[in-house]
């Protein structure tokens, strides 16, 4: 299945990405770094986890030798860790909001193209004023979520219950905000409230988009050897937010629950 994320979520694809946005971070005068606004302590985390993926993907890549399942684990925490980061800095949206970004920008981070476009006609410019409302919404999050296989969700949020038509966002706001945690199916103390410590927080720019629930185990026991794993689920919470006014966001939905498959 394609990954779609700007971050990849599968090892071969976060190992290209770490290491072709660390070189390029460090390029230029002023560095491309201080160009995208992240700050110092912003570059040293990210250079951190580049130092951090490197050895233990030297050790995956040797199938024969090195390689155990522990490392993969690691490996799959690290791209966790780097994600919430991301979304926790704005690192990706202060990309987006830079003046001046150009193609090869956009191409280093997987960001679309367009954004190193500039705006050509009225309704981008209306859009792009919408986002920038200073009136908080009232409207819910109305989720269609679909498990598809291999951990996939597919998931459509609408405005309205009835969710008819393309999943959309409301007028003004640009991201889809959620929080999630997967555990054994028949776990009895499953979150309940959107502050529960276990949730971890993600976001998405399209209200309709295939969310990666594999890279979520921190709730996870461990098996005994030889047990087999049972069944899992994914436990939801939404809200519609704004990239540069968060106190803006919208009200939090859920939880919403679904068997993975």
């Amino acid at each position: 299945m394609a990954d779609r994320s700007i971050i990849p979520r599968d090892i071969e694809g976060f190992n290209e990405y770490i290491n072709q946005t660390n070189d390029y971070l460090i390029l230029g005068s002023p560095t491309n770094a201080v160009r995208f606004g992240w700050t110092a302590q912003n570059l040293l985390d990210w250079q951190n986890f580049r130092t951090e993926w490197e050895p233990l993907y030297f050790q995956y890549s040797n199938r024969k030798g090195t390689y155990t399942t522990a490392i993969k684990d690691d490996m799959e925490n690290i791209i966790a860790k780097a994600i919430v980061y991301d979304w926790d800095n704005k690192l990706t949206l202060k990309i987006k909001a830079t003046v001046g970004l150009n193609s090869t920008d956009c191409s280093t981070f997987r960001i679309p193209l367009f954004y190193s476009m500039p705006i050509a006609n009225k309704s981008q410019a209306t859009k792009s004023k919408d986002i920038n409302k200073t009136s908080m919404t009232e409207e819910k999050v109305y989720p269609r979520i679909k498990p598809v296989g291999g951990g996939f969700v597919d998931i459509g949020a609408y405005v309205e219950k009835k969710e008819s038509g393309r999943p959309r966002k409301p007028d003004g706001y640009d991201l889809l905000e959620y929080k999630v945690a997967v555990f054994y199916s028949g776990t009895a103390d499953v979150p309940t409230q959107v502050d529960d410590a276990r949730l971890t927080l993600a976001y998405s720019t399209k209200a309709g988009f295939m969310a990666d629930t594999t890279i979520y185990k921190s709730n996870l026991p461990v098996l005994a050897a030889g047990a087999v794993p049972p069944a899992k689920m994914a436990v939801f919470f939404f809200r519609w937010a704004k990239s540069k006014h968060p106190d803006l966001d919208g009200p939090w939905s859920g939880p919403f629950k679904t068997v993975l498959l």
